[in-house]
């Protein structure tokens, strides 16, 4: 099933309060226009809960739940565009009446070969009409309006497809002595940011000319800044290109090239 999908961005200082409040005021048409706006905060209670019940729970994730006595299930598998599953996406279902939010849930994948795979959701609902919202950062999100619950018969959504969204980044690089003695090691500070999202992952790589001088890995703790270090380089300029190599959700971008002089010792010079 394709999702409408929506180019949101991760902003999540909206007032909840008045957000529901809007979505009272008007009417459904709206709501769902306004909905595509919001979804990112709409969703950032629900990825909190949804965490909560996944530690409570977590033994019930192991299989596909049973349909509950006098309950509906809205079940789906959020998917990439290559078909692959995609896990800790936040989904909920909003009434389509009042846009009250009444399930969420994580997509998982369980620890059992049996069991659901990667990307599944399951949300409990009473028996009605809801419009189901999944978002994860750096993917657009999506939203599937009119989905009925049916008693004790699941709704199965299929695979949801979100697209991957690709935000620009700029890379920045220094070297922190731009002359150095023969012996001494070559670092650089490195800085990859975007106006868009936090930079958490990818590799950073220092090349001269086609030769690779270091690749090394982003972590979450660096938030997009890192020092490199080179180790002792031949004596003479070099001249250096250094790379970010681009994550899930954030495009690949090069800094200007960098200077660094290793001088020769004092008796070589005479």
């Amino acid at each position: 099933m394709r999702p409408t999908i929506v180019a949101g961005d991760d902003r999540a200082a909206i007032d909840e309060q008045k957000t529901r409040t809007l979505m009272h005021r008007t009417t459904r048409p709206a709501r769902l226009a306004v909905m595509t706006l919001l979804l990112p905060a709409l969703l950032l209670p629900a990825a909190a809960s949804a965490h909560d019940d996944l530690e409570d729970d977590h033994d019930d994730h192991d299989e596909v739940p049973a349909v509950v006595e006098r309950a509906g299930l809205i079940q789906g598998v959020a998917v990439d565009s290559a078909g692959r599953g995609i896990d800790d996406v936040a989904v909920q279902a909003l009434d389509a009446r009042t846009g009250e939010p009444v399930a969420s849930a994580l997509t998982y994948a369980s620890d059992r070969p049996t069991g659901p795979q990667h990307g599944y959701f399951y949300l409990h609902v009473d028996p009605g009409t809801y419009d189901v919202v999944l978002v994860k950062r750096g993917y657009d999100a999506g939203l599937l309006a009119d989905v009925t619950a049916r008693r004790k018969a699941p709704t199965s959504l299929g695979p949801i497809t979100l697209a991957l969204r690709d935000w620009p980044t700029t890379t920045a690089a220094s070297v922190v002595d731009p002359v150095v003695a023969p012996k001494q090691r070559v670092k650089l500070t490195v800085d990859v940011g975007s106006r868009r999202t936090r930079v958490d992952g990818g590799r950073v790589k220092v090349l001269e000319g086609r030769r690779v001088l270091a690749n090394q890995r982003l972590k979450r703790s660096d938030k997009g800044s890192v020092k490199v270090d080179l180790g002792r380089l031949p004596k003479g300029t070099h001249h250096l290109t250094v790379l970010f190599t681009g994550t899930e959700g954030l495009k690949p971008s090069r800094a200007k090239k960098v200077k660094v002089v290793v001088a020769r010792s004092a008796r070589h010079a005479r």
